[in-house]
Protein backbone atom coordinates (compact mmCIF):
# COMPACT_ATOMS: atom_id res chain seq x y z
CA UNK A 1 0.00 0.00 0.00
CA UNK A 2 1.34 3.44 -1.09
CA UNK A 3 2.68 5.75 2.05
CA UNK A 4 2.74 9.16 2.29
CA UNK A 5 6.01 10.63 3.84
CA UNK A 6 4.44 13.57 5.89
CA UNK A 7 7.03 16.33 6.90
CA UNK A 8 5.80 17.43 10.57
CA UNK A 9 5.50 21.06 10.41
CA UNK A 10 6.38 23.19 14.06
CA UNK A 11 4.88 26.44 12.37
CA UNK A 12 1.03 25.81 12.17
CA UNK A 13 -0.01 24.56 15.70
CA UNK A 14 0.73 25.01 18.78
CA UNK A 15 1.67 22.15 20.88
CA UNK A 16 -0.03 21.00 23.03
CA UNK A 17 2.23 20.07 25.81
CA UNK A 18 3.75 23.98 24.89
CA UNK A 19 0.48 25.72 25.31
CA UNK A 20 -3.87 25.60 23.85
CA UNK A 21 -3.68 23.76 20.33
CA UNK A 22 -4.81 26.28 17.88
CA UNK A 23 -3.29 28.42 14.43
CA UNK A 24 -0.14 30.59 15.38
CA UNK A 25 -0.38 34.14 14.54
CA UNK A 26 1.97 36.25 13.22
CA UNK A 27 3.37 37.20 16.46
CA UNK A 28 3.61 33.67 18.16
CA UNK A 29 5.29 32.98 14.93
CA UNK A 30 8.19 35.13 15.58
CA UNK A 31 8.02 34.13 19.04
CA UNK A 32 8.08 30.56 18.09
CA UNK A 33 11.28 31.02 16.06
CA UNK A 34 13.04 33.19 18.91
CA UNK A 35 12.11 30.47 21.24
CA UNK A 36 13.84 27.62 19.44
CA UNK A 37 17.18 30.23 18.56
CA UNK A 38 17.30 30.28 22.23
CA UNK A 39 17.34 26.82 22.69
CA UNK A 40 19.41 26.09 20.37
CA UNK A 41 21.91 28.46 22.02
CA UNK A 42 21.45 28.12 25.29
CA UNK A 43 21.83 24.28 24.78
CA UNK A 44 24.70 23.76 22.63
CA UNK A 45 22.53 21.27 20.58
CA UNK A 46 22.26 20.46 17.11
CA UNK A 47 19.12 22.69 15.59
CA UNK A 48 17.55 19.05 13.97
CA UNK A 49 17.76 17.75 17.67
CA UNK A 50 15.63 21.08 18.98
CA UNK A 51 13.24 20.79 16.65
CA UNK A 52 12.90 17.04 17.97
CA UNK A 53 12.13 18.02 21.56
CA UNK A 54 10.17 20.85 20.65
CA UNK A 55 8.07 17.96 18.84
CA UNK A 56 7.93 16.54 22.12
CA UNK A 57 7.08 19.26 24.09
CA UNK A 58 9.98 20.33 24.94
CA UNK A 59 9.66 24.35 25.31
CA UNK A 60 12.48 25.54 27.30
CA UNK A 61 15.98 24.82 28.60
CA UNK A 62 14.56 23.71 31.93
CA UNK A 63 12.46 21.09 30.10
CA UNK A 64 16.04 20.29 28.20
CA UNK A 65 17.10 19.50 31.57
CA UNK A 66 14.54 17.49 32.64
CA UNK A 67 14.32 15.56 29.06
CA UNK A 68 18.01 14.67 29.20
CA UNK A 69 18.67 14.84 32.78
CA UNK A 70 16.59 12.20 33.54
CA UNK A 71 17.61 9.82 30.25
CA UNK A 72 21.66 9.77 31.26
CA UNK A 73 23.02 7.21 32.73
CA UNK A 74 25.29 9.08 35.00
CA UNK A 75 22.08 10.08 37.09
CA UNK A 76 21.45 8.41 40.26
CA UNK A 77 18.88 10.86 41.22
CA UNK A 78 16.40 9.83 38.26
CA UNK A 79 13.24 9.07 40.41
CA UNK A 80 13.55 12.86 42.12
CA UNK A 81 11.51 14.03 39.13
CA UNK A 82 8.80 11.72 39.95
CA UNK A 83 5.22 13.26 41.18
CA UNK A 84 3.94 12.77 44.70
CA UNK A 85 1.58 9.56 44.18
CA UNK A 86 -0.36 11.51 47.34
CA UNK A 87 -1.52 13.86 44.29
CA UNK A 88 -3.52 11.06 43.52
CA UNK A 89 -7.39 10.93 44.42
CA UNK A 90 -8.04 8.63 47.42
CA UNK A 91 -4.68 7.53 47.82
CA UNK A 92 -4.87 8.85 50.71
CA UNK A 93 -7.38 6.57 52.18
CA UNK A 94 -6.71 3.32 49.91
CA UNK A 95 -2.77 3.96 51.66
CA UNK A 96 -4.51 3.90 55.28
CA UNK A 97 -6.53 0.77 54.52
CA UNK A 98 -3.58 -1.08 53.11
CA UNK A 99 -1.32 -0.31 56.46
CA UNK A 100 -4.10 -0.76 58.32
CA UNK A 101 -4.45 -4.57 57.01
CA UNK A 102 -0.99 -5.34 57.15
CA UNK A 103 -0.95 -4.12 60.84
CA UNK A 104 -4.09 -6.42 61.61
CA UNK A 105 -2.75 -9.56 59.77
CA UNK A 106 -5.55 -9.09 57.45
CA UNK A 107 -5.34 -11.57 54.34
CA UNK A 108 -5.37 -9.19 50.93
CA UNK A 109 -6.70 -10.20 48.11
CA UNK A 110 -4.68 -8.83 44.72
CA UNK A 111 -6.50 -9.13 41.73
CA UNK A 112 -6.02 -8.10 38.12
CA UNK A 113 -6.53 -8.16 34.27
CA UNK A 114 -5.43 -11.35 32.19
CA UNK A 115 -2.97 -8.93 30.16
CA UNK A 116 0.30 -7.69 30.54
CA UNK A 117 -0.20 -5.09 32.93
CA UNK A 118 -2.48 -6.63 35.31
CA UNK A 119 -0.21 -9.70 35.72
CA UNK A 120 2.61 -7.57 36.32
CA UNK A 121 0.43 -5.27 38.57
CA UNK A 122 -0.63 -7.85 40.35
CA UNK A 123 2.78 -9.07 40.27
CA UNK A 124 4.43 -5.99 41.48
CA UNK A 125 1.61 -5.56 44.53
CA UNK A 126 1.71 -8.90 45.48
CA UNK A 127 5.87 -9.11 46.07
CA UNK A 128 5.53 -6.04 47.87
CA UNK A 129 2.97 -7.14 50.46
CA UNK A 130 5.02 -10.54 50.98
CA UNK A 131 8.14 -8.37 51.29
CA UNK A 132 5.57 -6.61 54.28
CA UNK A 133 4.67 -9.68 56.38
CA UNK A 134 1.49 -10.24 54.63
CA UNK A 135 0.50 -13.20 52.55
CA UNK A 136 -2.03 -12.57 49.97
CA UNK A 137 -3.97 -14.14 47.90
CA UNK A 138 -3.70 -13.69 43.85
CA UNK A 139 -6.60 -13.69 41.59
CA UNK A 140 -6.76 -13.25 37.54
CA UNK A 141 -10.17 -13.97 35.98
CA UNK A 142 -10.60 -16.43 33.21
CA UNK A 143 -10.88 -14.35 30.10
CA UNK A 144 -13.81 -16.43 28.76
CA UNK A 145 -15.71 -18.21 31.93
CA UNK A 146 -15.04 -14.24 33.48
CA UNK A 147 -14.32 -11.94 31.25
CA UNK A 148 -12.51 -9.04 31.56
CA UNK A 149 -12.51 -7.30 35.37
CA UNK A 150 -13.71 -8.00 38.68
CA UNK A 151 -16.10 -10.84 38.52
CA UNK A 152 -18.64 -12.16 40.91
CA UNK A 153 -16.90 -15.40 41.07
CA UNK A 154 -13.69 -13.47 42.50
CA UNK A 155 -15.77 -12.26 45.03
CA UNK A 156 -16.96 -15.38 46.31
CA UNK A 157 -13.59 -16.59 46.38
CA UNK A 158 -12.37 -14.01 48.57
CA UNK A 159 -15.59 -14.30 50.96
CA UNK A 160 -14.98 -17.96 50.81
CA UNK A 161 -10.96 -16.93 52.21
CA UNK A 162 -12.20 -14.66 54.80
CA UNK A 163 -10.85 -11.81 52.98
CA UNK A 164 -12.00 -8.64 53.65
CA UNK A 165 -10.21 -6.03 51.58
CA UNK A 166 -9.71 -7.01 47.37
CA UNK A 167 -6.93 -4.73 45.79
CA UNK A 168 -8.19 -4.55 41.70
CA UNK A 169 -5.32 -3.37 39.72
CA UNK A 170 -5.70 -2.44 35.89
CA UNK A 171 -9.05 -2.69 35.99
CA UNK A 172 -12.76 -2.20 38.06
CA UNK A 173 -13.05 1.48 37.05
CA UNK A 174 -16.83 0.11 35.83
CA UNK A 175 -17.44 -2.26 37.92
CA UNK A 176 -20.61 -1.20 39.74
CA UNK A 177 -22.51 -4.20 40.51
CA UNK A 178 -19.54 -5.94 41.72
CA UNK A 179 -18.20 -3.71 44.12
CA UNK A 180 -22.41 -3.31 45.38
CA UNK A 181 -22.03 -7.54 45.35
CA UNK A 182 -18.76 -7.22 47.73
CA UNK A 183 -19.96 -4.53 49.61
CA UNK A 184 -22.91 -6.63 50.82
CA UNK A 185 -20.62 -9.26 51.57
CA UNK A 186 -18.51 -7.09 54.11
CA UNK A 187 -15.78 -6.77 51.20
CA UNK A 188 -14.49 -3.37 50.32
CA UNK A 189 -12.40 -2.68 46.98
CA UNK A 190 -9.48 -0.47 46.80
CA UNK A 191 -9.58 0.44 42.54
CA UNK A 192 -5.92 1.21 41.02
CA UNK A 193 -7.47 1.64 37.35
CA UNK A 194 -6.05 3.83 34.58
CA UNK A 195 -9.11 3.71 32.17
CA UNK A 196 -11.87 6.04 31.29
CA UNK A 197 -14.53 6.26 34.10
CA UNK A 198 -17.80 6.85 33.36
CA UNK A 199 -19.53 9.99 34.44
CA UNK A 200 -19.84 8.01 37.73
CA UNK A 201 -17.55 5.82 39.55
CA UNK A 202 -17.98 2.51 41.60
CA UNK A 203 -19.15 2.89 45.46
CA UNK A 204 -15.30 1.64 46.39
CA UNK A 205 -13.40 2.47 49.82
CA UNK A 206 -10.89 4.29 47.25
CA UNK A 207 -10.64 4.01 43.75
CA UNK A 208 -7.25 5.70 42.15
CA UNK A 209 -7.68 7.02 38.82
CA UNK A 210 -5.98 9.89 37.58
CA UNK A 211 -8.48 10.46 35.08
CA UNK A 212 -11.10 10.93 37.52
CA UNK A 213 -13.11 14.00 37.37
CA UNK A 214 -11.66 15.12 40.17
CA UNK A 215 -8.16 14.09 40.42
CA UNK A 216 -5.45 16.68 39.73
CA UNK A 217 -2.28 14.70 39.50
CA UNK A 218 -0.38 16.10 36.70
CA UNK A 219 0.62 13.32 35.21
CA UNK A 220 -2.24 11.29 33.51
CA UNK A 221 -0.63 8.56 31.22
CA UNK A 222 -0.12 5.88 33.82
CA UNK A 223 -0.32 2.01 32.86
CA UNK A 224 -2.44 -0.22 35.60
CA UNK A 225 0.85 -1.07 36.93
CA UNK A 226 2.27 2.29 36.88
CA UNK A 227 -1.10 2.99 39.52
CA UNK A 228 0.12 0.26 41.47
CA UNK A 229 3.36 1.31 41.54
CA UNK A 230 2.63 4.66 43.02
CA UNK A 231 0.37 3.37 45.93
CA UNK A 232 2.64 1.10 46.87
CA UNK A 233 5.49 3.68 46.74
CA UNK A 234 2.81 5.61 49.09
CA UNK A 235 2.65 2.82 51.41
CA UNK A 236 6.39 2.44 51.73
CA UNK A 237 6.63 6.22 52.62
CA UNK A 238 4.20 6.04 55.09
CA UNK A 239 6.11 3.37 56.55
CA UNK A 240 9.11 5.02 56.33
CA UNK A 241 10.75 2.61 53.49
CA UNK A 242 10.74 4.83 50.47
CA UNK A 243 13.02 2.89 48.39
CA UNK A 244 11.21 -0.50 48.94
CA UNK A 245 9.51 -0.22 45.53
CA UNK A 246 12.69 0.40 43.58
CA UNK A 247 13.11 -3.13 42.67
CA UNK A 248 9.63 -3.85 40.80
CA UNK A 249 10.71 -1.03 38.62
CA UNK A 250 11.12 -3.70 35.94
CA UNK A 251 7.31 -4.69 36.35
CA UNK A 252 6.76 -1.56 35.71
CA UNK A 253 8.78 -0.76 32.83
CA UNK A 254 7.49 -4.41 31.16
CA UNK A 255 3.95 -3.44 31.87
CA UNK A 256 4.30 0.58 30.52
CA UNK A 257 5.92 -0.67 27.48
CA UNK A 258 3.59 -3.25 26.56
CA UNK A 259 0.40 -1.34 26.98
CA UNK A 260 1.46 1.16 24.65
CA UNK A 261 0.58 4.42 26.91
CA UNK A 262 2.54 7.38 25.81
CA UNK A 263 6.56 7.15 26.72
CA UNK A 264 6.55 11.06 28.36
CA UNK A 265 7.28 12.74 31.15
CA UNK A 266 6.99 10.05 34.05
CA UNK A 267 6.59 6.96 32.31
CA UNK A 268 9.60 7.83 30.29
CA UNK A 269 11.28 7.83 33.85
CA UNK A 270 9.70 4.96 35.16
CA UNK A 271 10.99 3.16 31.86
CA UNK A 272 14.23 4.36 31.82
CA UNK A 273 14.82 2.74 35.56
CA UNK A 274 13.32 -0.13 35.20
CA UNK A 275 15.32 -0.51 32.01
CA UNK A 276 18.46 -0.19 34.35
CA UNK A 277 17.31 -3.20 36.51
CA UNK A 278 15.80 -5.22 33.28
CA UNK A 279 19.83 -5.14 32.31
CA UNK A 280 21.65 -4.61 35.54
CA UNK A 281 20.50 -6.88 37.81
CA UNK A 282 16.95 -9.01 36.38
CA UNK A 283 14.65 -11.16 37.66
CA UNK A 284 15.80 -14.59 37.72
CA UNK A 285 11.95 -15.12 35.80
CA UNK A 286 12.63 -12.87 33.32
CA UNK A 287 16.13 -14.00 32.55
CA UNK A 288 14.81 -17.54 31.69
CA UNK A 289 12.06 -16.43 29.48
CA UNK A 290 14.80 -14.44 27.64
CA UNK A 291 16.69 -17.39 27.28
CA UNK A 292 13.89 -19.04 25.82
CA UNK A 293 12.77 -16.44 23.36
CA UNK A 294 16.58 -16.69 21.99
CA UNK A 295 16.37 -12.98 22.06
CA UNK A 296 20.30 -12.53 20.68
CA UNK A 297 20.95 -8.77 21.97
CA UNK A 298 22.23 -8.82 25.82
CA UNK A 299 20.64 -5.39 26.04
CA UNK A 300 16.88 -5.28 26.70
CA UNK A 301 14.71 -2.58 25.14
CA UNK A 302 10.94 -1.33 24.96
CA UNK A 303 11.24 -2.97 21.61
CA UNK A 304 12.46 -6.43 23.18
CA UNK A 305 9.95 -6.19 25.76
CA UNK A 306 7.24 -5.10 23.13
CA UNK A 307 7.86 -8.06 20.71
CA UNK A 308 9.70 -10.41 22.72
CA UNK A 309 8.42 -10.05 26.25
CA UNK A 310 5.10 -9.02 26.01
CA UNK A 311 3.44 -11.56 23.83
CA UNK A 312 4.86 -14.59 26.01
CA UNK A 313 3.43 -13.40 28.94
CA UNK A 314 0.30 -12.11 27.14
CA UNK A 315 -0.21 -15.78 25.71
CA UNK A 316 -1.20 -17.64 28.85
CA UNK A 317 -3.95 -14.71 29.55
CA UNK A 318 -5.04 -15.38 25.91
CA UNK A 319 -4.76 -19.22 25.69
CA UNK A 320 -5.96 -20.33 29.21
CA UNK A 321 -5.26 -19.19 32.81
CA UNK A 322 -3.30 -15.83 33.33
CA UNK A 323 -2.11 -16.68 36.76
CA UNK A 324 0.55 -18.42 35.66
CA UNK A 325 2.25 -15.50 34.59
CA UNK A 326 2.11 -14.06 37.89
CA UNK A 327 3.19 -17.52 39.24
CA UNK A 328 6.60 -16.93 37.13
CA UNK A 329 6.99 -13.68 37.84
CA UNK A 330 7.00 -13.72 41.46
CA UNK A 331 8.93 -16.97 41.50
CA UNK A 332 12.04 -17.30 43.20
CA UNK A 333 12.57 -21.83 43.02
CA UNK A 334 14.94 -22.11 39.38
CA UNK A 335 12.70 -25.25 39.15
CA UNK A 336 9.30 -23.56 39.33
CA UNK A 337 10.52 -20.68 37.12
CA UNK A 338 12.10 -23.07 34.42
CA UNK A 339 8.54 -25.00 34.76
CA UNK A 340 6.47 -21.83 34.12
CA UNK A 341 8.83 -20.38 31.35
CA UNK A 342 8.31 -22.93 29.31
CA UNK A 343 4.63 -23.04 29.38
CA UNK A 344 4.66 -19.01 28.54
CA UNK A 345 7.11 -19.74 25.32
CA UNK A 346 4.93 -22.88 24.33
CA UNK A 347 1.82 -21.56 24.80
CA UNK A 348 3.09 -18.62 23.22
CA UNK A 349 3.71 -20.76 20.20
CA UNK A 350 0.34 -22.62 19.79
CA UNK A 351 -0.66 -18.75 20.03
CA UNK A 352 0.85 -17.82 17.26
CA UNK A 353 -0.09 -20.57 14.96
CA UNK A 354 -4.11 -20.05 16.02
CA UNK A 355 -3.32 -15.61 15.66
CA UNK A 356 -2.09 -16.66 12.09
CA UNK A 357 -5.03 -19.16 11.06
CA UNK A 358 -7.47 -16.73 12.36
CA UNK A 359 -5.51 -13.51 11.10
CA UNK A 360 -5.91 -14.94 6.94
CA UNK A 361 -9.15 -15.85 7.64
CA UNK A 362 -10.27 -12.68 8.96
CA UNK A 363 -8.01 -11.52 5.51
CA UNK A 364 -10.19 -12.94 3.48
CA UNK A 365 -13.43 -12.48 5.00
CA UNK A 366 -12.67 -8.69 4.69
CA UNK A 367 -11.78 -8.95 1.02
CA UNK A 368 -14.73 -11.04 0.00
CA UNK A 369 -17.04 -8.75 1.19
CA UNK A 370 -19.24 -5.48 0.05
CA UNK A 371 -17.18 -3.12 2.28
CA UNK A 372 -13.81 -4.11 1.09
CA UNK A 373 -14.50 -1.49 -1.96
CA UNK A 374 -16.92 0.82 -0.04
CA UNK A 375 -16.59 0.61 3.76
CA UNK A 376 -14.45 3.28 5.94
CA UNK A 377 -14.83 0.40 8.57
CA UNK A 378 -13.90 -3.17 9.49
CA UNK A 379 -16.60 -5.12 11.99
CA UNK A 380 -16.29 -9.23 11.24
CA UNK A 381 -17.78 -11.70 13.16
CA UNK A 382 -16.69 -15.32 13.40
CA UNK A 383 -18.25 -17.24 16.21
CA UNK A 384 -15.19 -19.91 15.83
CA UNK A 385 -12.86 -17.82 16.27
CA UNK A 386 -10.47 -17.72 19.44
CA UNK A 387 -11.15 -14.86 22.29
CA UNK A 388 -7.98 -14.93 22.87
CA UNK A 389 -6.76 -13.32 19.85
CA UNK A 390 -9.26 -11.59 18.37
CA UNK A 391 -6.89 -8.34 19.64
CA UNK A 392 -4.15 -9.19 17.76
CA UNK A 393 -6.01 -9.80 14.74
CA UNK A 394 -7.88 -6.22 14.65
CA UNK A 395 -4.77 -4.46 15.23
CA UNK A 396 -3.48 -6.92 11.79
CA UNK A 397 -6.60 -5.97 9.99
CA UNK A 398 -5.64 -2.31 10.87
CA UNK A 399 -2.14 -2.60 9.92
CA UNK A 400 -3.27 -3.84 6.53
CA UNK A 401 -6.12 -1.88 5.24
CA UNK A 402 -5.38 1.42 7.77
CA UNK A 403 -9.11 1.42 8.65
CA UNK A 404 -10.56 0.90 12.31
CA UNK A 405 -11.25 -2.55 12.82
CA UNK A 406 -13.58 -4.38 14.51
CA UNK A 407 -13.08 -8.19 15.41
CA UNK A 408 -16.34 -9.96 16.99
CA UNK A 409 -16.28 -13.91 18.35
CA UNK A 410 -18.83 -15.67 20.52
CA UNK A 411 -18.68 -16.00 24.01
CA UNK A 412 -21.34 -17.36 26.39
CA UNK A 413 -23.98 -16.92 23.72
CA UNK A 414 -22.96 -12.84 23.00
CA UNK A 415 -20.67 -11.52 20.80
CA UNK A 416 -17.88 -9.89 22.00
CA UNK A 417 -14.07 -9.05 20.68
CA UNK A 418 -11.89 -6.30 20.18
CA UNK A 419 -11.14 -2.40 18.46
CA UNK A 420 -8.18 -1.03 17.36
CA UNK A 421 -8.08 2.32 15.17
CA UNK A 422 -6.11 4.29 13.32
CA UNK A 423 -4.33 7.70 14.74
CA UNK A 424 -7.01 10.08 13.07
CA UNK A 425 -9.98 8.08 14.14
CA UNK A 426 -11.21 7.87 18.22
CA UNK A 427 -11.98 4.43 18.51
CA UNK A 428 -14.13 4.69 22.01
CA UNK A 429 -15.78 7.85 21.45
CA UNK A 430 -17.45 5.93 18.34
CA UNK A 431 -18.44 2.91 20.26
CA UNK A 432 -20.17 5.38 22.69
CA UNK A 433 -21.76 7.16 19.67
CA UNK A 434 -23.04 3.25 19.43
CA UNK A 435 -24.19 2.71 23.12
CA UNK A 436 -27.37 1.65 22.62
CA UNK A 437 -26.64 -1.49 20.34
CA UNK A 438 -23.90 -2.99 22.91
CA UNK A 439 -24.13 -4.77 25.79
CA UNK A 440 -20.94 -3.21 27.38
CA UNK A 441 -17.84 -1.49 25.94
CA UNK A 442 -14.43 0.15 27.58
CA UNK A 443 -11.36 1.23 26.60
CA UNK A 444 -9.18 4.31 25.37
CA UNK A 445 -8.74 6.05 21.57
CA UNK A 446 -6.57 3.63 19.87
CA UNK A 447 -8.06 0.20 21.39
CA UNK A 448 -11.45 -1.03 22.87
CA UNK A 449 -13.30 -4.30 23.93
CA UNK A 450 -16.68 -4.30 23.53
CA UNK A 451 -19.92 -6.68 23.88
CA UNK A 452 -23.41 -6.93 22.09
CA UNK A 453 -26.28 -9.40 21.18
CA UNK A 454 -25.51 -11.63 17.99
CA UNK A 455 -28.11 -10.49 16.21
CA UNK A 456 -27.15 -6.61 16.68
CA UNK A 457 -24.27 -7.75 14.69
CA UNK A 458 -25.25 -5.91 11.74
CA UNK A 459 -27.71 -2.82 13.08
CA UNK A 460 -24.02 -2.18 15.37
CA UNK A 461 -21.69 -2.47 11.98
CA UNK A 462 -23.72 -0.20 9.63
CA UNK A 463 -23.64 2.19 12.51
CA UNK A 464 -20.28 2.40 13.07
CA UNK A 465 -19.47 2.33 9.64
CA UNK A 466 -21.66 5.46 9.19
CA UNK A 467 -19.58 7.11 12.33
CA UNK A 468 -16.03 6.18 10.81
CA UNK A 469 -17.43 7.55 7.27
CA UNK A 470 -18.80 10.92 8.94
CA UNK A 471 -15.40 11.20 10.65
CA UNK A 472 -12.81 10.43 8.28
CA UNK A 473 -11.60 11.81 5.13
CA UNK A 474 -9.92 10.64 2.09
CA UNK A 475 -6.79 11.91 3.01
CA UNK A 476 -7.32 10.29 6.90
CA UNK A 477 -7.43 7.29 5.38
CA UNK A 478 -4.21 6.85 3.45
CA UNK A 479 -1.19 5.47 5.22
CA UNK A 480 0.92 7.72 6.31
CA UNK A 481 4.86 7.83 7.70
CA UNK A 482 5.10 11.15 9.83
CA UNK A 483 8.63 12.79 9.38
CA UNK A 484 10.23 14.25 12.23
CA UNK A 485 13.14 15.81 9.89
CA UNK A 486 14.81 15.78 6.68
CA UNK A 487 19.04 15.57 7.30
CA UNK A 488 21.84 14.09 5.17
CA UNK A 489 22.97 10.98 6.62
CA UNK A 490 26.45 12.83 6.93
CA UNK A 491 24.97 14.80 9.91
CA UNK A 492 24.16 11.61 11.62
CA UNK A 493 28.21 11.59 13.25
CA UNK A 494 29.04 10.31 16.47
CA UNK A 495 27.86 13.26 18.63
CA UNK A 496 24.10 12.95 16.95
CA UNK A 497 23.51 9.47 17.36
CA UNK A 498 24.76 9.61 20.94
CA UNK A 499 22.39 12.58 21.54
CA UNK A 500 19.74 10.24 19.74
CA UNK A 501 20.14 7.78 22.13
CA UNK A 502 19.19 9.60 24.91
CA UNK A 503 16.04 10.15 23.50
CA UNK A 504 15.31 6.34 24.77
CA UNK A 505 12.97 4.21 25.55
CA UNK A 506 10.77 4.81 22.81
CA UNK A 507 7.15 4.57 22.75
CA UNK A 508 4.16 6.70 21.75
CA UNK A 509 4.36 10.41 22.15
CA UNK A 510 8.26 9.84 22.00
CA UNK A 511 8.43 7.39 19.09
CA UNK A 512 11.99 6.28 17.63
CA UNK A 513 12.64 9.82 15.35
CA UNK A 514 12.20 9.33 12.14
CA UNK A 515 14.36 10.91 9.04
CA UNK A 516 14.17 11.01 5.29
CA UNK A 517 17.58 11.50 2.89
CA UNK A 518 17.02 12.07 -0.68
CA UNK A 519 19.26 11.01 -3.15
CA UNK A 520 21.83 8.14 -1.70
CA UNK A 521 23.61 5.16 -3.48
CA UNK A 522 22.81 1.67 -3.19
CA UNK A 523 25.87 0.29 -3.12
CA UNK A 524 27.49 -3.20 -2.48
CA UNK A 525 25.97 -6.56 -1.83
CA UNK A 526 22.08 -6.33 -1.03
CA UNK A 527 21.58 -9.61 1.33
CA UNK A 528 17.92 -11.12 1.89
CA UNK A 529 17.43 -12.33 5.19
CA UNK A 530 14.34 -14.67 6.28
CA UNK A 531 11.33 -12.83 6.62
CA UNK A 532 11.10 -10.96 3.55
CA UNK A 533 14.66 -9.00 4.82
CA UNK A 534 16.37 -6.75 2.44
CA UNK A 535 20.01 -6.02 4.16
CA UNK A 536 22.04 -3.56 2.17
CA UNK A 537 24.10 -0.23 1.74
CA UNK A 538 23.24 3.29 0.95
CA UNK A 539 26.12 5.76 0.44
CA UNK A 540 25.99 9.49 0.27
CA UNK A 541 27.49 10.45 -3.73
CA UNK A 542 28.99 13.85 -2.53
CA UNK A 543 30.29 12.89 1.06
CA UNK A 544 30.72 9.00 0.63
CA UNK A 545 29.34 8.80 4.27
CA UNK A 546 28.20 5.13 4.25
CA UNK A 547 25.42 3.45 6.70
CA UNK A 548 23.80 -0.26 6.40
CA UNK A 549 20.43 -0.76 6.38
CA UNK A 550 17.77 -3.37 7.56
CA UNK A 551 14.55 -3.32 5.86
CA UNK A 552 12.22 -5.28 7.19
CA UNK A 553 8.57 -6.99 5.03
CA UNK A 554 10.27 -5.44 1.82
CA UNK A 555 9.57 -8.55 -0.43
CA UNK A 556 7.16 -5.89 -2.29
CA UNK A 557 10.82 -3.43 -2.67
CA UNK A 558 12.87 -6.10 -4.58
CA UNK A 559 12.95 -4.94 -7.45
CA UNK A 560 13.56 -1.16 -5.53
CA UNK A 561 16.35 -2.61 -3.95
CA UNK A 562 19.78 -3.44 -6.20
CA UNK A 563 22.91 -2.08 -6.00
CA UNK A 564 23.86 0.84 -8.32
CA UNK A 565 20.41 2.23 -8.43
CA UNK A 566 20.28 5.31 -6.20
CA UNK A 567 17.16 5.93 -3.85
CA UNK A 568 15.18 8.10 -0.88
CA UNK A 569 15.25 6.69 2.40
CA UNK A 570 12.55 6.78 4.68
CA UNK A 571 14.03 5.54 8.32
CA UNK A 572 14.96 5.79 12.01
CA UNK A 573 18.32 5.07 13.56
CA UNK A 574 18.84 1.60 15.01
CA UNK A 575 21.10 0.29 17.61
CA UNK A 576 22.27 -3.23 17.96
CA UNK A 577 24.41 -4.68 20.34
CA UNK A 578 26.20 -8.19 19.41
CA UNK A 579 29.13 -9.37 21.57
CA UNK A 580 29.32 -6.78 24.02
CA UNK A 581 29.84 -4.09 20.85
CA UNK A 582 27.29 -1.34 19.77
CA UNK A 583 26.12 -1.25 15.69
CA UNK A 584 24.09 1.25 14.14
CA UNK A 585 21.65 0.57 11.32
CA UNK A 586 19.45 2.51 9.69
CA UNK A 587 16.08 0.97 10.22
CA UNK A 588 14.23 1.57 6.74
CA UNK A 589 10.14 2.33 6.95
CA UNK A 590 9.78 3.16 3.03
CA UNK A 591 11.91 3.91 0.45
CA UNK A 592 11.66 5.02 -3.39
CA UNK A 593 14.29 4.27 -5.93
CA UNK A 594 15.28 5.42 -9.39
CA UNK A 595 18.06 5.25 -11.84
CA UNK A 596 20.01 8.03 -13.25
CA UNK A 597 19.75 8.89 -16.78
Amino acid sequence: MKKNWKLKDLTPWKSSSCGEIGLFDDKELNLLRQELSGLKTNSNLPEVIVKLLYMRGVCDFSGVQRFFYSSTEHSKTNLQWLYDPFLMKDCKEACARVITAINNNEKIMVLGDYDVDGTCGVSLFYLFLKELGTEPEIYIPDRITEGYGISNDAVDSAEAQGIRLIVAIDCGITAFEKVKYAKQKGIEFIICDHHQPPDEIPDALAVIDVHRKDDEYPYKDLCGTGVAYKLATAVAVKLGKPDLTNKYLDLVAVATASDIVPMTDENRILVKEGLKLLNTNPRNSITRLIELSGLESKTITTSNIVFTLAPRINAVGRMGDAKRAVLLLTSEDKETINEYAKVLQGVNEERREVDKNITDDAFKMFEESDDFENGNSIVIYNKDWHPGVVGIVAARLVEKYNLPSIVLTEVNGYAKGSARSINAFNIYDALKQCNDSLRQFGGHFHAAGLELEVDKIEEFKKQFNDIATKGLTDEQLEPVIDVDAEIKISELDDRMIKILNYFEPYGPGNMAPVFVTKDLQIVGEVRKAKANTHIFRVMEPDTKKFFECVFFNSAAYSEDIISGKYCDICYSVDRNFWNGREYVKLRIRDMRSYTLS
